[in-house]
C-alpha cells in the first residue's frame, strides 16, 4: 500500500540497460513480438496467395493450351463431317450408287487430304465398297453390327440418326484409327427405309499430330477420355486417367455423336514446393523480424529516453521533476484512503566545504556515493530523489501502527548511511544530515504544504539539539521557512 504501491518500473528503474537489455522481458519486447506475430501472419498469407497465384496462371496457361488442342481437334472432325454429308447426299438421291461413282466422288473428296485412310460404304451395315481399296482390302465385307468393335458405336449411330465419331480402334488393316459412321435413310415406294452407312476412316495419329499433340506431351501428362465419344465416363482414347485429387485442368472437346474430355497436369506437377519454399518467403521473414527488433529498440529506447528525463545523471537517482510526479501520483492516491506516507527532506552539513577543498569532481563522487548510500538505507518501494545541489528527498510509505518512533529510526538510519566516512582523493570525508520529517495528512494535503513543513522541520533541525531529526509542528503552530533563523 500506499508508496509500494505504484510501480517501482515506472520510479526507481536504473537508467542504464546492460549489453543486450533491450531485449529483456517488458513492454519494448511484447510489443516487438507481436510486430513480428503480425509480420509472420501476412508474410505467411502473402506467401501463400502468392503461390495459389502462381499455381492459378498455371492452370490458366495450360487451360489455354487444351483450349487451343481442342478447337483444332474439332475443327478438323467437323471438316471430315462435312465430307462424308456430301457422299452421303449422293447415295440418298440415287436411293444407292454405283462403284464406279463412289469411286469418282472419294477421289475427289480424299485428294489433298492425308489424314482420310479410306471412304467406304456400307449397304446394310456391311462394306461393300471402299476407296481407296488398294491396301484396305481387309475391311471389304467387315459387317459392322456384328463386329465387337464396330458394333457399339454403329448402334448409337443409328439411334441417334446422325454421324458419329468411333474409336479410336485397331484397324484389321493395320493402324489405329477414327471413324465416322453416319446411317443413311432412303426413301422406298414413300417408306424411308434404313440403308446402312457411309464410313470416313482417318488416321488417328495423324490427326493428333495436326492439332498439336506433340507440344501438349512435351510438358504435360494428358489423359483423353470418352471412346467412341461417349463423353467422361467412355474408355480411355489417350493416355492414362489422373487421379482425383491431381488438381488436373479439364476441358471437353465436342464431337461428332458426343465428346471426349481431356485433362493434364504438368509432367512434375504443379508445384512440389511448399509455400515456406516460394522464393518470396524468406524475404517476407527477414523483413518481419528486423521490423519486430526495430520496433523493440525503438520502443525501449523511448522508454529509456523518458526514464533519464526523470533521473538524476549524478547519482542516478530520481530528480525533482521524477520526484514532484510521484508525490502527486501518491497523494491522489492517498486521498481516497489508500495509506498514508510521509517526506524526509534534507541536505547535507559540511558539503560546502569538500566542494572547496577537494574541488567539484570530489564533490560529485560524494554525491554518487551519498546517492548509492541512500537506495540501500530505505526499504524496496521507498524514493529517493536528488532534489538538486545536495538537496534530497525520501518517501516511505507508513504502515499501520507506524508512528513517529518508527520514522525518527528510520531518519537515523538515513543518517547513519550518510555519515559513514567516503574516501575521496585519498582522505576520508565525513559529512552529515538534519532531516525534516512531514507526513500525510497530518501535516499537509498536497505537495506544496507538504514540502514546505519539511523544509520547516529542517531548518529547524539544523538549529536544534534533537539529533537533527525534527518533525513538523502542528499545522497551527507552523511558521515560514526559514524563520528559525
Amino acid at each position: 500500500m500506499g508508496a509500494r504501491d505504484i510501480s517501482s518500473d515506472t520510479f526507481l528503474a536504473g537508467a542504464s540497460d546492460p549489453a543486450g537489455g533491450w531485449l529483456r522481458p517488458g513492454r519494448p519486447l511484447l510489443v516487438g513480438l507481436a510486430v513480428l506475430a503480425l509480420g509472420l501472419y501476412f508474410s505467411v498469407s502473402t506467401t501463400q496467395l502468392e503461390r495459389d497465384r502462381y499455381l492459378s496462371e498455371r492452370q490458366s496457361r495450360v487451360q489455354g493450351e487444351l483450349s487451343d488442342f481442342r478447337a483444332r481437334l474439332e475443327t478438323q472432325i467437323y471438316a471430315q463431317v462435312g465430307l462424308i454429308r456430301g457422299l452421303a447426299v449422293q447415295v440418298v438421291r440415287q436411293e444407292g450408287i454405283s462403284d464406279a461413282e463412289f469411286k469418282a466422288i472419294a477421289a475427289e473428296l480424299v485428294r489433298g487430304q492425308p489424314q482420310i485412310r479410306d471412304l467406304s460404304l456400307a449397304p446394310g451395315f456391311v462394306i461393300g465398297s471402299v476407296y481407296p481399296e488398294r491396301g484396305n482390302e481387309a475391311a471389304l465385307g467387315l459387317d459392322l453390327l456384328a463386329d465387337p468393335v464396330q458394333k457399339q458405336a454403329t448402334l448409337r449411330a443409328i439411334r441417334e440418326d446422325g454421324p458419329l465419331l468411333a474409336g479410336p480402334f485397331e484397324l484389321k488393316q493395320g493402324g489405329r484409327a477414327l471413324a465416322i459412321r453416319l446411317p443413311l435413310w432412303v426413301d422406298r415406294e414413300g417408306v424411308p427405309r434404313l440403308w446402312g452407312a457411309v464410313s470416313l476412316v482417318l488416321d488417328y495419329e495423324q490427326v493428333m499430330a495436326d492439332a498439336g499433340i506433340g507440344s501438349l506431351e512435351k510438358d504435360l501428362r494428358l489423359s483423353i477420355v470418352g471412346r467412341d465419344a461417349a463423353g467422361p465416363g467412355g474408355d480411355i482414347v489417350r493416355g492414362v486417367r489422373l487421379p482425383p485429387g491431381s488438381g488436373a485442368v479439364r476441358v471437353p472437346a465436342f464431337l461428332p455423336g458426343g465428346s471426349w474430355l481431356i485433362s493434364a497436369i504438368p509432367q512434375e506437377g504443379w508445384d512440389a514446393r511448399a509455400w515456406w519454399q516460394m522464393p518470396g518467403f524468406p524475404i517476407r521473414l527477414g523483413l518481419s523480424l528486423l521490423a519486430a527488433l526495430a520496433t523493440t529498440r525503438i520502443l525501449h529506447d523511448r522508454q529509456r529516453i523518458r526514464r533519464l528525463a526523470g533521473r538524476d545523471a549524478l547519482t542516478n537517482l530520481p530528480n525533482r521533476r521524477l520526484a514532484m510526479h510521484y508525490l502527486g501520483r501518491l497523494i491522489a492516491r492517498a486521498r481516497r484512503g489508500d495509506g498514508r506516507f510521509a517526506l524526509l527532506s534534507f541536505d547535507l552539513d559540511g558539503f560546502k566545504p569538500v566542494n572547496d577543498t577537494y574541488g567539484h569532481a570530489a564533490g560529485d563522487l560524494l554525491l554518487a556515493e551519498i546517492g548509492r548510500r541512500l537506495n540501500d538505507s530505505v526499504r524496496p518501494g521507498d524514493l529517493v530523489a536528488r532534489m538538486g545541489g545536495d538537496e534530497f528527498l525520501v518517501i516511505v510509505s507508513i504502515d499501520n501502527g507506524d508512528d513517529e518512533p518508527w520514522l525518527r529510526a528510520v531518519a537515523e538510519r538515513v543518517q547513519a548511511a550518510i555519515s559513514r566516512p567516503v574516501p575521496i582523493e585519498g582522505h576520508w570525508v565525513v559529512v552529515g544530515a538534519s532531516i525534516g520529517v512531514a507526513r500525510f495528512p497530518e501535516d499537509g494535503d498536497d505537495s506544496e504544504n507538504l514540502l514546505r513543513r519539511a523544509d520547516e522541520a529542517m531548518y529547524r533541525a539544523k538549529n536544534g539539539r534533537a539529533a537533527g531529526v525534527e518533525f513538523a509542528r502542528p499545522l497551527a503552530l507552523g511558521r515560514a521557512p526559514g524563520a528559525v533563523d
